[in-house]
C-alpha cells in the first residue's frame, strides 16, 4: 500500500480496535457467547473446525485474532498447548482471567497485539515456539477487519511450524454482499463491494451478539477480501492449500428468513448460497 493508503489503513485499525474495546466488554455478558456454559465445560468450537482440524498432530496451537479467548481456551481442552493474540486490551485481559477461572493458565497464554505485529508481539512475550506453531488457526469474522490480506498471509507463514498446518472457517465473502443486497432503480444492488481495495465505512450501534446493545464507539471500517485473493495470499506466502470448502450455512443470522439449525448454524430454507467457507493448508517442511 501506498503512504496513503498505509495511512487511512492505520485511522481505520484505530477505530476498529475502539469498537472491539466495547464489543469485548459486552460480549462475556451475552447469551450468545454463553460464558457460563463455557465455564461449566461447554466447546465454543463447533463440529466443522473440530472435525476438519481435529486429526493434525501436534501440541502448539497459535489462535490469531482470538477476542476473549474461548476459542482458544477451548482448544485447550481439547489439548492443545495454545495462544492467544488479539489487540483488544480488555479481551487478552478476560481471556486471561477465563484461562484462570477454568484452569487451564498453564496450557494457554495471551498476548496483546495488532495481527500484523504477531511475530514481534510472540517473541517479546516469550510465547512463541522455536520453530513455530504446529497449528495456526482463526476464524468466523476477523478477514474483513485487516486492510493488508498478503501481509496477513506472510503472518502466517512466518507464525506456522515447518510442515505445519494453517486452518480457517470464516463468512465467505460473497456473503457480505448478499447482505446488502437490494434493487435500486430497478436493477439489482449490493452496498458492499466484492471487488475492491477502499474500506467500508460503517457507523452502527450495537452488536451481532445483542443487536439492542449500546456501545460507545460505532464507527468501524472493513475491507473486502475476494476468496480468490485470499487463496492467492497464502499461497503466494508459501503456503500449500490442502482443501477449500465452501457451505450453505452461517455462523449466525446473516440474513432474513434464516432458520437455526441443530448444530448452531444458520440455514436459508430454500437457497443454494455460500456463507462460509473453510481452508486448510500447510508450511513446506
Amino acid at each position: 500500500m501506498d503512504d496513503d493508503a498505509d495511512g487511512a489503513a492505520d485511522d481505520g485499525m484505530a477505530l476498529n480496535r475502539a469498537h472491539w474495546e466495547d464489543l469485548a466488554e459486552l460480549h462475556p455478558t451475552t447469551e450468545f457467547y454463553d460464558v457460563d456454559g463455557f465455564l461449566d465445560g461447554d466447546s465454543s468450537l463447533t463440529w466443522l473446525e473440530r472435525e476438519e482440524l481435529g486429526d493434525v498432530d501436534g501440541t502448539s496451537l497459535l489462535h490469531l485474532q482470538c477476542h476473549f479467548g474461548m476459542d482458544t481456551l477451548s482448544w485447550a481442552r481439547e489439548g492443545w498447548d495454545v495462544v492467544g493474540l488479539d489487540f483488544s486490551a480488555k479481551a487478552v485481559t478476560t481471556a486471561r482471567e477465563l484461562a484462570s477461572d477454568t484452569g487451564l493458565e498453564d496450557r494457554s497464554q495471551f498476548v496483546e497485539a495488532n495481527v500484523y505485529d504477531a511475530v514481534e508481539a510472540l517473541e517479546a512475550a516469550d510465547a512463541s515456539p522455536d520453530d513455530g506453531f504446529d497449528v495456526v488457526f482463526t476464524s468466523y469474522g476477523v478477514l474483513t477487519w485487516l486492510p493488508d490480506i498478503e501481509g496477513w498471509a506472510e503472518v502466517v507463514a512466518d507464525t506456522v511450524a515447518p510442515g505445519g498446518t494453517f486452518y480457517v472457517a470464516e463468512i465467505h465473502p460473497f456473503s457480505h454482499v448478499l447482505m446488502d443486497v437490494g434493487l435500486r432503480d430497478g436493477r439489482l444492488h449490493s452496498d458492499w463491494r466484492y471487488f475492491g481495495e477502499h474500506a467500508q465505512t460503517y457507523d452502527v450501534d450495537g452488536s451481532y451478539a445483542d443487536a439492542e446493545a449500546s456501545v460507545g464507539s460505532t464507527e468501524t471500517r472493513e475491507w473486502p477480501h475476494p476468496l480468490g485473493d485470499i487463496v492467492t495470499a497464502l499461497v503466494d506466502a508459501g503456503l500449500v492449500v490442502e482443501f477449500l470448502h465452501e457451505h450453505e450455512f452461517a455462523c449466525f443470522e446473516q440474513v432474513a428468513g434464516m432458520e437455526e439449525r441443530d448444530d448452531g448454524f444458520w440455514e436459508l430454507p430454500g437457497a443454494s448460497l455460500p456463507f462460509l467457507f473453510s481452508l486448510k493448508a500447510h508450511a513446506p517442511e
